[in-house]
């Protein structure tokens, strides 16, 4: 059954700035005296679909539409959801029970299978760009990984893609030191770190005038290394090769995108020479949106599970254990634009409660990814379903 709620003004886009209209954010999010609001804040307007253990594909949403004309509708009818689940803790085992029950809601409601295909590989995209401490949780991308070998994925066609191998090294991802043989493995999956250069094509890239930032950048000499500090080469394990793949992003705040989460962990943090967008808004958002619609990206990038285990509200994205927020909330979307517009919200009411500079206006990044003409989904509540998995058995 879906029920249908008024949608709040917390929930709408916050384009001012004034002194005025902060006091109004801030009549809208409370006293700011603990968190815990920021749940009625995020999702009490979005209409609620309700999913028991026995429930099938629902047949009175656009999720039946058959694949091919799908294909031909933007934003795809399965990205017209959430799925969140509350954790009991951030164990393995609390980990497991929930990504699994997210993972099965998804699967009857939108009628989208999580197995083997053509290629019999899939990938998960963490993000370490952090490093120690702001990390993609293990036990999440384990959980994820066992998931998906009890649907069919041997554990070593599962890849662990990340950006950086000094960060996944730096977070636990790889082992600190590099040995002979044996290295690039995580609990039995191969281990990707894009940054060695064996996994970008010449031919794949986005190109812009913005100059490298990266440190060796200024002592190459040859042509095509000057040539190439304009361009950010995309990640090839993403586009081929794989069935599909899965992004298991953290949040930060960015100087650049507004909110660091589901869409930079697909894009700002998987292409090369990715530093020069750091500080540059406009053409960073053209790059996130450019990437994250490139057809032979796009539609290999299935859902995104986030984990509110550990998000960060300023300062961003260098690791500060004193602007970390954590709560026991475990969510799951195809729809990377609505997953981050509720946490740029979670992360003006951190922001808020402390007393710091709110991220206003709303990030364009939002609007070019939602509205645009291959828009990734909406962040209009009336137009997204949030779906809460129930255990028949345990009443949850």
């Amino acid at each position: 059954m879906i029920k249908k709620f008024l949608p709040l003004l917390a929930l709408l886009p916050l384009t001012l700035v004034a002194e005025e209209d902060k006091n109004f954010y801030q009549s809208i999010v409370g006293s700011g005296e603990n968190l815990s609001g920021t749940e009625d804040l995020s999702f009490s307007s979005f209409p609620q679909l309700t999913i028991t253990s026995g429930a099938e594909t629902i047949n009175d949403v656009s999720a039946s539409v058959p694949e091919e004309a799908a294909k031909k509708v933007y934003p795809e009818p399965h990205r017209a959801f959430i799925f969140e689940s509350d954790l009991a803790d951030f164990s393995q085992n609390a980990y497991a029970e929930e990504v699994e029950r997210l993972l099965a809601a998804y699967e009857r409601t939108t009628g989208r299978k999580l197995v083997p295909g053509k290629a019999k590989k899939c990938a998960l995209k963490i993000y370490a760009e952090s490093g120690r401490g702001l990390e993609t949780p293990k036990n999440l991308t384990l959980a994820t990984r066992d998931a998906l070998v009890r649907r069919g994925f041997a554990k070593e066609d599962i890849y662990i893609v990340g950006l950086q191998e000094k960060t996944m090294r730096q977070t636990g991802y790889l082992p600190p030191f590099r040995r002979k043989s044996g290295d690039f493995v995580w609990q039995g999956s191969p281990v990707i770190a894009l940054d060695t250069g064996k996994f970008y094509d010449a031919r794949w890239f986005f190109e812009c005038a913005l100059p490298s930032k990266d440190a060796d950048a200024y002592y190459r000499a040859d042509e095509e290394s000057i040539e190439n500090e304009r361009k950010s080469f995309y990640p090839i394990p993403l586009m081929f090769g794989v069935d599909f793949w899965i992004s298991l992003p953290v949040v930060c705040d960015s100087r650049s995108l507004g909110i660091s989460g589901a869409l930079a962990n697909a894009t700002l943090w998987s292409v090369s020479n990715q530093r020069r967008f750091l500080d540059n808004p406009a053409n960073a958002v053209n790059m996130v949106y450019t990437v994250a619609t490139t057809p032979e990206l796009r539609d290999k990038c299935e859902l995104s599970i986030l984990s509110l285990e550990k998000y960060q509200f300023i300062g961003g994205p260098a690791f500060n254990a004193n602007y970390a927020v954590s709560e026991k909330s475990l969510w799951l979307s195809a729809n990377p634009v609505v997953l981050d517009f509720i946490m740029w919200q979670r992360v003006n009411a951190a922001r808020q409660k402390r007393g710091f500079e709110l991220i206003l206006p709303e990030p364009p990044v939002f609007a070019l990814a939602s509205k645009g003409e291959k828009s990734l989904g909406s962040c209009v509540p009336e137009e997204i379903n949030l779906v809460r998995p129930k255990d028949e058995a345990s009443g949850k």
